[in-house]
């Protein structure tokens, strides 16, 4: 099976062809290294990509929805970079959340702090994960993300950063998840 990185690829070596850029010889030597290279063992969290239902799969600009729970699809994926849309909308999912447990909590205060605090526990992960990612996508460590531990302060330098957009191309955590080149 030909991955798609290597048709683009080959697609890119084309058009160079056509420009008169590379010979057809290079053309061809070029290709034939891209379609029959040994291609590199997967990693651990590359191996844990088939159980999460294409977690690197982006949705569509109009699909907030998919938006919403991408980073519950990278539950605790801490490697590669995340746009703001991606924790925007997963902020928005989880103040929703928050927002029913309230409605909840008018009706029996005790099964709306259960629901919210059992819903705060199993998103724990993906939200310290995708804010890890939001600093990756602005070329920062994923330890900054411990600013939100600063008392008062640190809640506004979390949103500040999370504000930030990332860096254009590719950083030295992966390429850029708005395909910027």
């Amino acid at each position: 099976m030909i991955d798609e990185n290597a048709v683009n690829r080959i697609e890119d070596l084309h058009k160079l062809k056509e420009a008169g850029v590379i010979t057809e010889e290079e053309f061809d030597k070029a290709k034939q290294e891209l379609l029959f290279r040994p291609r590199p063992a997967k990693t651990a969290s590359q191996k844990m990509q088939v159980f999460s239902g294409g977690a690197n799969e982006l949705p569509g600009d109009d699909d907030f929805i998919g938006w919403m729970f991408l980073p519950l699809r990278k539950y605790a994926d801490f490697d590669g970079r995340s746009c703001r849309k991606e924790y925007w909308m997963f902020a928005l999912l989880y103040i929703a959340a928050l927002f029913i447990g309230g409605v909840f909590s008018i009706a029996s205060v005790e099964l709306g702090m259960t629901l919210m605090s059992l819903f705060i526990l199993a998103v724990f992960i993906p939200t310290v994960a995708v804010q890890v990612r939001r600093m990756h996508d602005q070329d920062k460590s994923g330890w900054f993300v411990l600013f939100n531990i600063i008392p008062y302060v640190g809640w506004i330098i979390g949103i500040i950063f999370m504000l930030i957009d990332g860096t254009e191309g590719d950083n030295r955590y992966g390429p850029d998840p708005k395909g910027r080149a």
